[in-house]
């Protein structure tokens, strides 16, 4: 199931990246299809960029790990 929405959501983003945009339907040949997909694969990417740094510095702030016997604080202890 996850092949078929990855492979369907590649293919529009493949249309949007080479189709081109016409207001009159004509086929008269525009930037605004290639730059509308690449906004849109930019954005993405961005997105998951931002996410990713979020994450990492809430999990390096507050890593949510309180419990005493935790493999971590033998690793971090001082006699170490």
């Amino acid at each position: 199931m996850t092949d078929m929405i990855t492979a369907w959501i590649l293919s529009a983003l493949g249309y949007l990246c080479t189709a081109p945009a016409t207001a009159s339907g004509v086929g008269d040949h525009s930037l605004a299809g290639p730059l509308l997909g690449n906004v849109l694969v930019a954005g993405g990417a961005g997105l998951v960029t931002l996410s990713c740094i979020v994450a990492a510095l809430w999990m390096l702030i507050d890593p949510g790990e309180r419990d005493p016997n935790h493999p971590k604080y033998r690793v971090l202890d001082a006699d170490r």
